[in-house]
């Protein structure tokens, strides 16, 4: 099936997953719009997606890190602004009517400030909104950027919010599998296994949510796959996305700073420890990923 032209495509993922350089990558293609991060701290002003054509502007490309340069950016903030329980898993039934009523226009808006024909968006972790985007956005194409267990923990442990929160204890997604919580407990409650348990719990979600969409829908992409050929990974979630790519597309990828080889950064973050706890861990996460137990929202 081809993709509306004015199809919006959506990245979706565990968070820390990898999504961040696809997602930068992406928002360089002529075609797509985004929510930048000005926008984030003025979430009812979209005219502020304007900012983002200065990424057109020849030489700006050496900018694009600079804090006061926009930089696209999940629109959790931006959306929750506009629609209030966009936090929410649970949505009620009539969240679908509700939430198109009030995001498409919106997304039209952030398209025609940008000027561009379609939009972009980046949403990883909880709550995943999977279903509900594919419902507003009927001809939307996802990609499921992936990571392996290892890394994806890595990275997580460094994030301020997971390391000054205790995220088990106050779960708010549903029933914790006790397979789970008894490894999480027979070892000494390991901030890792906390890590490992919510990047799980969450991928279970993100792959039932996605599982109930047509296969041409959406698409697997590795992070550790990007980083080693963003440019023929490029080219596949373009044809996906059915975006043309053209030669300066292209070259702008491969003047980024994408670190290729193996996604092996995790083994200097980790103990010894972690990382055999880890081990031992992985099996159990590959039968919960297999089983995709049902786990009943708990609304907040």
């Amino acid at each position: 099936m081809t993709a509306d032209q004015s199809a919006p495509l959506f990245l979706v993922g565990t968070g820390r997953c990898g999504s961040t350089i696809v997602y930068s990558c992406l928002a360089m293609h002529p075609s797509l719009a985004w929510i930048p991060s000005w926008l984030t701290t003025a979430p009812r002003w979209p005219v502020l997606a304007a900012a983002n054509r200065f990424w057109e502007l020849p030489g700006t490309d050496r900018w694009r890190e600079a804090r006061f340069f926009p930089k696209p950016v999940e629109p959790n903030t931006v959306w929750e602004r506009w629609v209030p329980e966009f936090h929410r898993e649970d949505a009620r039934p009539d969240a679908v009517a509700q939430t198109q009523a009030t995001l498409v226009p919106l997304v039209d808006r952030v398209k025609r400030y940008h000027g561009k024909p379609r939009y972009l968006g980046k949403l990883v972790g909880r709550p995943v909104k999977i279903e509900l985007l594919a419902s507003v956005f009927p001809e939307a194409r996802f990609v499921h950027v992936t990571r392996d267990l290892k890394p994806t923990v890595s990275s997580l442990l460094l994030v301020d919010f997971f390391q000054n929160n205790a995220p088990l204890e106050r779960w708010p997604w549903g029933t914790i599998p006790e397979a789970l919580l008894d490894f999480y407990r027979a070892n000494g409650s390991a901030q890792e296994v906390a890590a490992a348990i919510t990047v799980v719990l969450n991928r279970v979600e993100v792959e039932r949510q996605l599982g109930r969409l047509a296969s041409d829908r959406w698409i697997e992409v590795s992070y550790t796959g990007f980083i080693g050929r963003p440019i023929e990974e490029m080219r596949r979630i373009c044809r996906h996305a059915d975006l043309s790519i053209d030669e300066r597309f292209e070259q702008r990828i491969q003047g980024r700073e994408i670190h290729g080889g193996d996604d092996r950064k995790w083994a200097r973050h980790l103990t010894a420890e972690q990382v055999a706890r880890l081990d031992a861990f992985e099996p159990l996460a590959a039968d919960v990923l297999r089983d995709r137990p049902v786990l009943t929202a708990v609304p907040r």
